[in-house]
């Protein structure tokens, strides 16, 4: 049997185990100045993100009249900066990046680019104008890596991605572009694309380190796929994609072989019915825009058994699939503080408390031995077998038929401390129940698999 082992070794420090569902949020301050518009009704804010000058920290929210900036250094003392009107909008879409003191916002509304100088804060933003070309008016969302704009999901090129490059901020000049696939938004990093490819359901890995011609390096999919965000951790290692529909959840995978993904764990939120919008990671900390659930913090130093260590819920209504609630997380601020935007309700500034359980439900630590279900299952002919190791131990795993036959042995060696990822290739078997057995020192574990031809 062939056999795929991937190491992953995490050297932060582990956090002791978390309750399911924990609030340890609180709201810092606020800003909800525009509710008389919006299509729908109702729909009056959009994407939120952060900036940062002169020691002072900025929240950036879109809405349906436009763009504001506030100051959000003293957080019970939050101030408007300015707005940048319009354009008008598909129901109030607006994205934002910063790269320098320039601000760079799209939306469905048309008007291409809209470049805002932001040098003169904290006394006021200056519009500079809008960037267009033959043939493109608008993006659905907008991604940066150093000098370079990654536009995703407008009116040219298919709806694919396209670079600027801002070697001028002022006067953005169009680099290359990939246009196979509709991607809804992206994520780059180390001239990597990860595209999320909502409409067609996949995950597309691009090259883009020659930026005048994006090349395609695989794509994966996975049942019920709607894949709406992306993001990694630093190290590249950790892959997080998220569900606008079909599991309406975020996924963790280990990317660290990057010609195969394995899917790692699937994050339910604590209210277990709204749906999820981004995520972004910071060290070992997923972040979630959840919707209707709100905002929703994960420990991932252990990302087989992500622990949530916070949420605050910027929807009082009862939790459902409906796009309503929380659409925009900002984790990145250096006062630890979190920005966030909600489709109704507007900005808010929130804080992180202590990353202690907050009553007896714990789960499963980074300091437990795991085994996890295999994936896919049912499968043909291949699965992979996850599991994690929290000190150097001697493993075996074998698996057997439903009369106890022994049929396969995986893994027969002595392995570090970290996770990884057995695949099982059941060429030559039968259709049917057959069981996986892990024996790690004293843990053992067994679980059962459907072969299915």
């Amino acid at each position: 049997m062939k056999k795929v082992v991937t190491i992953i070794l995490f050297l932060a420090s582990i956090s002791p185990s978390y309750s399911q569902s924990v609030s340890n949020m609180q709201k810092l301050g606020g800003a909800n100045e525009f509710t008389s518009g919006g299509t729908p009704s109702g729909w009056h804010y959009a994407a939120c993100w952060g900036y940062v000058a002169d020691g002072r920290e900025y929240a950036i929210i879109g809405h349906y009249a436009g763009t504001t900036v506030y100051d959000v250094t003293n957080p019970s003392n939050i101030t408007n900066k300015g707005t940048v009107p319009g354009p008008g909008s598909f129901y109030n879409y607006r994205e934002m990046k910063t790269y320098s003191h320039y601000l760079y916002i799209v939306s469905e509304g048309g008007s291409g680019v809209q470049i805002v100088d932001l040098q003169y804060l904290p006394d006021s933003i200056s519009f500079v104008k809008n960037y267009t070309f033959p043939g493109y008016t608008r993006s659905h969302s907008i991604s940066q890596d150093g000098r370079f704009l990654y536009l995703n999901g407008g009116n040219y090129n298919n709806g694919g991605v396209f670079i600027l490059d801002l070697l001028d901020p002022v006067n953005p000049v169009k680099r290359g572009q990939w246009g196979t696939r509709y991607v809804h938004d992206c994520f780059v990093r180390n001239d990597t694309i990860y595209a999320a490819a909502i409409s067609s359901g996949h995950m597309v890995f691009l090259n883009a380190v020659n930026k005048d011609s994006i090349k395609f390096i695989r794509e994966f999919t996975y049942p019920s796929a709607v894949t709406h965000n992306a993001w990694t951790t630093d190290d590249r290692r950790i892959l997080v994609t998220t569900d606008e529909g079909g599991t309406n959840h975020a996924i963790l995978w280990d990317i660290s072989d990057f010609s195969n993904q394995i899917r790692l764990s699937e994050i339910t939120p604590y209210d277990g019915a709204s749906m999820v919008h981004n995520a972004y990671i910071k060290g070992d900390s997923l972040y979630l825009a959840h919707y209707r659930a709100g905002v929703i913090v994960y420990d991932i130093s252990n990302p087989l058994t992500p622990a949530e260590v916070g949420h605050y819920d910027t929807y009082p209504g009862v939790n459902s699939t409906a796009f309503q609630g929380c659409w925009n997380v900002y984790p990145y601020l250096p006062s630890g503080n979190i920005i966030a935007s909600d489709i109704a309700t507007g900005l808010y500034v929130l804080k992180l408390g202590k990353t202690t359980s907050i009553n007896n439900q714990n789960v499963e630590s980074a300091d437990n031995f795991n085994l996890m279900q295999n994936y896919p299952n049912p499968f043909n002919p291949l699965t992979n077998i996850t599991y994690y190791l929290p000190k150097q131990e001697y493993v075996k795993i074998t698996v057997s038929d439903e009369l106890g036959r022994q049929v396969a042995v995986l893994v027969n060696e002595v392995q570090q401390k970290g996770s990884y990822s057995a695949e099982f290739k059941a060429d030559g078997l039968a259709s049917g129940v057959y069981y996986y057995t892990i024996n790690a020192g004293k843990f053992v574990s067994t679980k059962k698999m459907v072969l299915t031809k």
